[in-house]
């Protein structure tokens, strides 16, 4: 975590807010960690947080002629990689796979990639999220988290790792008011709405019509969850805390 607290005013009253020094972010698909949690890794990163992204897939499924498939990987991974530097990304490990699945041997290099990591807080998406890859990566990442924190399982002599807080975060396929949860918690993203807007507009524009329904979605959310906390955009998390305490609150 970082030595310096930044502080933020409430009611005239100082308030310090612990700033991890590593954020792990697990994203099933190129651009989900834009749309879901984009504006969180704007602001940490300009608060001095070190973000590491994890790309699970390399989001082919919407390619409808087999032929076209190398064409749009290629375009994907150079649009990951523009959005990478876009976000101020620390660095991206690129796992392409094909699909998410939960095996040993997918639990054994998620497990081994928390503990090398070490991060003080992880993303991923939330287990009940309608979309097939994401729910998995959910799931593995739970699973992995558990290894990783309370077991010495696929190589854990000696690596120790226990993070601070755990969130899930919310995605067009995963809508929270439909989400059993008693505890929400909302970063406001209003100075960086529009860097994330601009980042995802001029990033991935082989997305098309995807783009727009998209980002419609991620507009109506943000003022949604930034209504509903006193500011104008906000991005929101469901912490899990069955493996990990919650010893960091992001705001």
């Amino acid at each position: 975590m970082s030595e310096t607290p930044y502080y933020v005013k409430n009611d005239g009253v100082k308030v310090p807010i612990v700033v991890p020094k590593k954020i792990l972010v697990f994203a099933p698909h190129p651009d989900d960690e834009l749309i879901s949690c984009g504006g969180t890794i704007l602001k940490y990163s300009a608060f001095g947080s070190e973000v590491v992204v994890v790309l699970m897939t390399q989001g082919l499924g919407g390619y409808t002629k087999e032929q076209d498939r190398d064409a749009i990987a290629k375009v994907r991974e150079q649009e990951y990689k523009n959005a990478v530097k876009s976000l101020h990304i620390d660095e991206f490990v690129n796992l392409k796979w094909d699909e998410v699945e939960i095996k040993r041997d997918t639990v054994k290099i998620v497990t081994n990639i928390i503990r090398d990591q070490q991060p003080d807080l992880i993303f991923s998406p939330h287990p009940t999220d309608t979309h097939r890859s994401h729910r998995n990566t959910a799931e593995l990442v739970k699973e992995s988290v558990y290894h990783a924190v309370h077991g010495k399982a696929y190589g854990g002599h000696e690596k120790n790792v226990l993070p601070k807080g755990m969130y899930c975060y919310e995605s067009p396929s995963c809508k929270f008011s439909y989400v059993d949860a008693d505890v929400f918690c909302v970063v406001d993203i209003t100075p960086y709405w529009q860097e994330k807007v601009d980042t995802f507009n001029k990033v991935y524009a082989s997305q098309g019509e995807v783009l727009e329904r998209t980002m419609t979605w991620a507009e109506k959310t943000a003022k949604l969850r930034g209504e509903e906390n006193f500011f104008e955009f906000g991005e929101a998390f469901i912490p899990q805390t069955e493996y990990v305490p919650l010893s960091i609150l992001i705001l």
